[in-house]
């Protein structure tokens, strides 16, 4: 369950990079974020294993092969990684725009192998669904708080990709809820008790709805380029997040449905 967090957000945060205004931004925020990537790609190749990723319906060779297709994309990604950060941190951009191409190709081919092998009661193409948001979500907020951040340090950079994260991050926060709305609508909420039932509830609140919300008052916020403020709220809007997230982990894991 945690390995699979991971590789959501190491694949989330890619995303974003691949899709973001990289032009307006400095390079020495690409030179941490790819040590971030570096080290969430070591920790999920660590964690990965069959005990800890796929339930008992899966056959044992089946499992340790995907594990190990898993496994050696990540530590893929963590190759990759290192020299991506030490080519920010020299600004050479052409080379780490590669690098940042090829760790979105491997963390999200990681995500995508895990859908399609992962043994659940929906429909594969909904369980891809279900993973690419989860991921985009995560990697829109941690990516978009983080670069808040950033302008402590760079306070003359322009704020346009901070409006792109908040803008993205209402995209793939309505792209969950429809995927989750359609989970429910066909799977009928099975075997829901009131354990699972609350979770269930935390999973909505914090995962779906918070996400809106958020991009929402911080689009209200920079209109005054107020960037702490509007760090701030991403930062709690995160915590939020990472709860949903891993309530979403524990109802696919009692009831095999990605919600």
């Amino acid at each position: 369950m945690i390995a699979l967090f991971v590789m959501k957000l190491a694949a989330g945060i890619t995303l974003m990079w691949l899709l973001m205004p990289r032009k307006e931004v400095t390079d020495g925020f690409f030179r941490i974020q790819m040590r971030l990537v570096l080290g969430l790609s070591v920790l999920g190749a660590l964690l990965l294993s069959r005990s800890g990723t796929w339930e008992a319906v899966q056959s044992d060779v089946a499992a340790e092969e995907t594990a190990r297709w898993l496994r050696g994309l990540q530590i893929a990604a963590a190759v990759v990684a290192y020299p991506g950060s030490i080519f920010w941190a020299l600004g050479r951009r052409t080379p780490g725009n590669i690098a940042i191409w090829a760790l979105a190709l491997l963390t999200n081919s990681a995500l995508l192998l895990h859908s399609i092998r992962i043994p659940n009661e929906c429909h594969a193409v909904l369980q891809m669904l279900s993973d690419v948001t989860s991921a985009g979500v995560l990697g829109a907020m941690l990516t978009g708080m983080l670069l808040g951040h950033w302008y402590l340090t760079t306070p003359t950079m322009s704020i346009k990709p901070l409006w792109w994260f908040t803008k993205a991050l209402i995209v793939v926060g309505v792209m969950r809820l429809i995927v989750s709305s359609i989970l429910v609508a066909t799977s009928g909420m099975p075997g829901l008790s009131l354990p699972t039932g609350l979770w269930f509830g935390l999973r909505l609140v914090c995962g779906i709805v918070i996400p809106v919300i958020v991009a929402v008052t911080v689009l209200r916020i920079l209109k005054y380029r107020n960037t702490q403020s509007a760090t701030g709220v991403l930062f709690a809007g995160l915590i939020l997040i990472f709860m949903g997230e891993m309530m979403a982990a524990l109802l696919e894991r009692a009831t095999r449905i990605p919600f």
